[in-house]
């Protein structure tokens, strides 16, 4: 029977987190031939392949994931052991920004697995409208932000490449209407790429009247008092995707983002990114 390192175990956290082993192992002070040495052995203690290549970057492969679900586990038994006995209770603060793209399922459980696996950090979340979330951040206001942008810009960490779609009621006729009845905000990101296709569509088009923020406009495209757009694999109450057979222009996609803040909790919120991580994956998989 071969024992597990408990470093190592915290390196395969920190790889899943970073999703990059370069900057996995400058989070924990190390080198990357010793952070890659450390993968090697634990691909060789269970026979199975951990990492997988993509882009500049890597996943965790599908085993690697079940291995990443059991090492949090005594981390976070070894952390608490730790501080018990030693009286040295770690204890930080994250402060999180939230577009309201992010605001769904899968991504309230992932916060929900972070808390679990971190009870001692303070987890503070707001959320606004991505370039009011940028601002903010400039300001100092978030350790991290989500957003959602039309590229994927120097600086971020790209989480996944979604696709947007037209969504109305379910079994709703809105779509069908000319002009066009529009239930989005003007504020949100989605709306003037939107509104640009169907110019360049030359299809009519009208805003639906309503006032009030995000709820305000689902209701009113569950309503079928006109159509919306969202993520394309993210499932909304009352609404579907509208199989259109190119009555409607095709959107852009679009990157879910994350910016870091330089400052003591930045390794907190690689951790946290990294539950985030798992959470979009999903999505995309969904998407495809």
């Amino acid at each position: 029977m071969r024992n597990l390192d408990i470093a190592t175990l915290r390196s395969l956290q920190a790889v899943a987190e970073y999703g990059a082993v370069t900057r996995a192992a400058e989070a924990l002070n190390m080198t990357q031939s010793a952070m890659s040495m450390q993968m090697k052995r634990l691909e060789e203690v269970f026979g199975q392949p951990l990492l997988l290549k993509q882009g500049r970057g890597v996943v965790l492969s599908d085993f690697g994931e079940e291995l990443l679900a059991e090492a949090r586990k005594m981390v976070a038994m070894n952390d608490s052991i730790v501080a018990r006995f030693t009286g040295v209770s770690p204890k930080g603060r994250l402060r999180v920004g939230i577009s309201s793209d992010w605001l769904f399922e899968r991504v309230a459980q992932a916060v929900r697995a972070f808390r679990q696996s971190n009870p001692d950090i303070e987890l503070v979340i707001d959320y606004a409208r991505s370039s009011d979330l940028r601002a903010q951040m400039k300001r100092g206001e978030h350790d991290l932000i989500l957003v959602t942008e039309f590229e994927a810009p120097p600086g971020a960490t790209h989480l996944a490449k979604v696709d947007i779609v037209w969504a109305g009621a379910v079994g709703g006729e809105a779509w069908t209407q000319r002009p066009l009845p529009i239930a989005n905000t003007t504020t949100c990101a989605y709306h003037p790429v939107g509104i640009l296709e169907l110019d360049k569509a030359g299809i009519d088009w009208t805003l639906v009247a309503g006032q009030g923020g995000h709820d305000t406009w689902h209701v009113l495209a569950v309503a079928d008092l006109g159509v919306t757009i969202k993520l394309r694999g993210v499932c909304l109450s009352g609404l579907e995707n509208i199989e259109h057979g190119g009555a409607l222009p095709p959107l852009p996609p679009t990157w879910m983002n994350v910016y870091f803040a330089d400052g003591p909790a930045r390794a907190v919120a690689a951790e946290f990114t990294g539950y985030l991580r798992h959470a979009i994956s999903e999505i995309s998989a969904m998407a495809a």
